[in-house]
């Protein structure tokens, strides 16, 4: 891992724009601030762990010149409560990156407090006519379905994770060339915290109003990869997909390869409720043994999104008016007799400030890796946010 030493940027209050001369914007400044209240417990009658985080995000732009553009970004967090004394290796978690570069730093820490900034956006861009060229930490977004992308092979994420938006970035080169306005052809490189290469090349067209693209490549320098994914309609529902296939190279005749399919629904009533359903499978599972809070904390791989064989997924949204919006969003895991439900409440209280609450519930029997037991393992975790953008 490389380790850069540069200031961390810890401001709270900015300027929404910056001009240059004859009203040229060459310097765009954006982001928001917000406060998050997290309780999580196992069991009602046991302890409760508690979390308080202030989030402030900054997006800086920059357009120096006719054919080029760079950004900077950055999260500034300040966390405290007891998570951060009660889990082991929460600083050094909160710490990580997973990057080539390490940017991110532990301003200071306590034992139940730590202040995080970690920049997940330093990207450079030219343009020129039909060809784009990007080199830095970028977001390099594959996926086609709306919760598992199979596809994602650069920047995977998890559904739980409702505080991060913008999605973690990756240390890349990306090379576009649009064959015409419909297509494309994308050969991408990053590398890793372990300097480990993921290369691969992604043809995208449209055909009768669907969105196809191929994709083939390297992962981590030990997996072959290979990958399809759509999106259009049927009728007036939007249906999307994804199909990838992972194969370790050094053991290519010996081992059986990895293969994930998402693919999903989504539908927008005359009265706007908007319903959505996906469905994942994979031939090769992938759960901690710490089970769902392992899954919940740890970092995630393309090869680890699935932790059941099954996994079916299905949502509402509906906004009751233009400021009060709801939602809910259910799993169901047939291996593990299990389940995840999550409504969600979105309040917006003046231009700009939203209040938000969210709860997420886990439930599912879990086998111990030791005595091979089965048991119910059951999580509960609730959120208050009041977010402000500027």
């Amino acid at each position: 891992m490389r380790h850069f030493r540069i200031p961390a940027f810890l401001l709270l209050f900015c300027f929404h724009n910056i001009s240059g001369q004859d009203n040229l914007k060459v310097i765009t400044l954006n982001g928001y601030l917000s406060g998050m209240q997290m309780v999580m417990f196992q069991d009602i009658d046991e302890d409760w762990m508690t979390e308080n985080m202030f989030h402030n995000r900054l997006n800086l732009y920059f357009y120096p010149l006719k054919n080029f553009s760079a950004s900077v970004q950055l999260r500034n967090r300040f966390i405290y409560g007891e998570t951060v004394n009660n889990t082991p290796g929460y600083k050094d978690m909160i710490n990580s990156s997973n990057g080539w570069a390490d940017l991110s730093f532990n301003i200071f820490t306590g034992d139940y407090f730590v202040l995080n900034t970690a920049i997940d956006r330093l990207w450079i861009q030219y343009t020129a006519g039909n060809f784009e060229a990007t080199a830095g930490r970028q977001r390099i977004n594959w996926g086609q379905t709306l919760v598992w992308n199979p596809n994602d092979i650069f920047n995977v994420y998890s559904y739980f994770d409702i505080d991060y938006i913008e999605r973690p970035g990756s240390d890349a080169i990306r090379l576009k060339y649009y064959t015409s306005y419909t297509s494309s052809i994308e050969l991408t490189a990053k590398t890793d915290s372990s300097e480990k290469i993921t290369a691969a090349g992604l043809f995208h067209f449209n055909i009768r109003g669907y969105d196809i693209q191929f994709l083939g490549g390297i992962l981590e320098e030990k997996d072959l990869t290979a990958g399809l994914g759509w999106s259009g309609n049927i009728s007036n529902a939007g249906f999307r997909g994804e199909v990838s296939y992972f194969h370790d190279i050094d053991n290519f005749k010996d081992t059986t390869g990895l293969i994930m399919v998402s693919t999903g629904m989504e539908y927008t009533f005359k009265n706007s409720l908007l319903w959505q359903i996906e469905f994942l499978y994979s031939n090769r599972p992938f759960m901690p043994d710490e089970g769902f809070l392992g899954y919940y904390t740890s970092p995630l791989n393309v090869k680890s999104l699935a932790f059941t064989k099954y996994s079916l997924f299905t949502s509402i949204n509906y906004s009751f008016t233009p400021l009060f919006n709801c939602s809910f969003a259910g799993m169901y895991f047939p291996k593990l007799s299990g389940f995840f439900t999550g409504p969600s409440i979105t309040y917006n209280m003046m231009e700009n400030v939203d209040l938000s609450m969210f709860l997420q519930y886990f439930s599912g029997e879990m086998t111990d890796p030791l005595t091979l037991d089965k048991k119910r393992e059951d999580i509960t975790i609730a959120f208050l946010r009041l977010r402000w953008n500027f």
